[in-house]
Order: structure tokens, then sequence, then C-alpha cells
């Protein structure tokens, strides 16, 4: 019974051992960067593209989904920590959305 639980332990330190070597591969990819190795050696490849986070919903996002909901006129009523409401036009009647602030800025309320 001793002898599997130190084979077990074994495998697992030396797995934990093998992913410790890994991180300069990951730590360049958390950059916005990759590591080529090519004829003239090792190289850092900076990429420089249109990548953005999504950290939530912007006021920005908000009027244009209130603007795909059909709603005319759309402008920002105000912004809090939790939520943004947009208010407009619908159908000759005012509109109000509220969004949440969270990534893909989910209704939370709709008048």
């Amino acid at each position: 019974m001793f002898q599997k639980l130190a084979k077990t332990l074994c495998v697992v330190a030396a797995l934990g051992a093998a992913g410790a070597a890994a991180p300069t591969s990951a730590s360049a990819r958390d950059f916005g960067a990759t590591i080529s190795i090519g004829n003239g050696g090792i190289e850092l490849v900076r990429h420089r593209g249109h990548y953005r986070p999504n950290y939530g919903c912007s006021p920005r996002r908000a009027l244009n989904k209130a603007r795909h909901f059909g709603i005319r006129h759309a402008r920002i009523r105000g912004v809090s920590r939790r939520a943004i409401v947009v208010a407009g036009r619908k159908r000759h009647h005012r509109a109000v959305v509220r969004f949440a602030r969270v990534p893909g800025c989910p209704v939370i309320a709709y008048r």
C-alpha cells in the first residue's frame, strides 16, 4: 500500500515539474506575442492586432444594441456601476432599456 502511494506521489511530482517548465510560451501568449523558432534562432514576435478582451458592457455597445432593437434617437440616460440606461423612441412612443454591465450586455428591463 505504501509503495503504491509513493509511486503516485512520484508521478504527481514529475507532472508538476513538467508543468513548471511550460510557462515561457504561455506568458508570451498573455502579452500578445509568439515565440518563433527558425533559421535565425529563437525570436519573440509581437502582434499588433485588433485583439480587445471583452471586459463588460460599455455605453457605446449598449447604444448599438438598443439601435439594433429598433430604438431610434437612442441616447445614454444614465450609467452606474451595475447598469446602463438607454432612452429613445420606438413606434412613436418613448422606450427605455436597461442593460447590465456584464459581458454581452443583457437586458435587465424594457419599458
